[in-house]
């Protein structure tokens, strides 16, 4: 339910340029919001100055905006500035949406008797918690860079866990079990009347790059060009399957939701071979020389790339909340050929050699998208995967990772 609750006409006296006085008029909406289900997430969007406030249990939650900007003030014209939204039963959320219409002196001010346990501040994004009385949850409030996190009057006897990275806190009455804070990027954080087990860790900038991003994944590629892919070349595959782990960066902001990030992984592959090949003057031809029993033969080898992304962060609650473009250089290991038989006893042996057959340097560009288990991306080599002396096809790789 939405209804204009009151309109106030304010002289309020700022100085300009000029230290002339200008007289402005705020206006003041109300907005209410019903639901048959607790929310335990909260998350400001960036451009905000938010005020936090609990109120009786029973009580649905509300909001006042007070703003200098007339645009909403007819009937109807009211702005939609928070979402509720249900996508599990631990996963509700409500959502300042990213302030890009009002002006930055805007105040937002929410009320609720919600359980609010996770409280997510963006980039640039104002919070002051004016009252929260919480009898004993786990509090967990992140903070990104250029936010400002005010808490006023706050009481929780169990835990609360604030993380910040480049962000201003200011604690000013904290009673409570215990209270964490873990300050990333030269965060200021001024301490005021905190009760109860305080525990403050200074990380420096360069602490962040390579914390917990940290990621496991499986590529599956193939021929970018199948018509090059000639059924009688040794260098057919049936699939060519890897493993890789990558260690990626914190974000770097570049102002907005757009961010980039860096990183370096290694991938491990094996590629199994459709043809009966042997090495040959550093490429691979065709063996004719089994008989009715061939062996078993892939190529393995490993690569070592240094991806750089450029990133469009999205709305965090969503389930697909990023995507991005990627540039990988990357250098390839010789490869093994590995070849297995059956001795005169039914049992399987292996031999072992280089095959100098790859391109050592290539450029992988990818696209993707990043959801709350992982990310999926699609991939295309830019140079050709076989050297020109290798006398293989001009083949590129192309495929699909996916990383959690």
């Amino acid at each position: 339910m939405k209804r204009i609750f009151l309109v106030i006409l304010i002289l309020n006296f700022q100085f300009l340029f000029f230290n002339s006085a200008k007289a402005q008029d705020l206006y003041q909406i109300e907005q209410s919001f019903d639901h048959d289900f607790s929310v335990t997430n909260l998350v400001i969007e960036s451009g905000w100055d938010a005020r936090l406030i609990q109120v009786p249990k029973g009580t649905s939650t509300r909001v006042v905006i007070t703003t200098p900007c007339a645009n909403f003030f007819e009937e109807g014209e009211e702005p939609n500035l928070l979402s509720v939204d249900k996508f599990s039963k631990r996963e509700c959320y409500y959502t300042l949406k990213q302030n890009q219409w009002m002006p930055h002196s805007t105040i937002v001010e929410i009320f609720t008797a919600q359980p609010i346990n996770n409280i997510t501040l963006k980039k640039n994004a104002n919070l002051t918690i004016q009252h929260f009385d919480f009898d004993s949850i786990e509090l967990e409030i992140s903070a990104d860079s250029g936010a400002l996190l005010v808490v006023d009057t706050l009481l929780n006897r169990y835990n609360t866990i604030i993380t910040l990275t480049s962000t201003v806190l200011d604690l000013r009455h904290v009673t409570g079990g215990k209270t964490d804070v873990n300050a990333y990027a030269h965060s200021n954080v001024i301490k005021g009347d905190v009760q109860g087990d305080y525990h403050q860790s200074d990380y420096d900038r360069a602490q962040i790059f390579f914390g917990p991003n940290l990621y496991f994944g499986l590529s599956l590629s193939g021929p970018l060009a199948f018509s090059s892919n000639k059924y009688g070349s040794p260098y057919n595959t049936n699939h060519n399957l890897g493993l890789f782990i990558l260690m990626n960066s914190s974000d770097i902001s570049l102002g907005g939701r757009w961010a980039w990030n860096f990183g370096i992984e290694g991938r491990a592959y094996w590629m199994e071979l459709d043809n009966i090949v042997k090495v040959q003057d550093d490429k691979l031809v065709l063996d004719a020389s089994y008989g009715a029993t061939p062996p078993r033969q892939s190529l393995y080898y490993w690569s070592l790339g240094l991806p750089v992304s450029l990133k469009l962060n999205l709305w965090p609650q969503y389930f697909i909340n990023g995507l991005y473009a990627r540039l990988t250089p990357t250098y390839n290991f010789v490869p093994r050929l590995r070849t297995s038989n059956l001795d005169a006893d039914n049992k399987r042996h292996s031999d072992l050699e280089n095959a100098d057959i790859l391109n050592h340097f290539n450029i992988r560009t990818a696209i993707g998208l990043n959801h709350f288990s992982g990310g999926l991306e699609f991939f295309i080599d830019l140079l050709p995967t076989y050297k020109p002396s290798a006398d293989a096809p001009q083949m590129r790789m192309m495929g699909l990772n996916y990383h959690f």
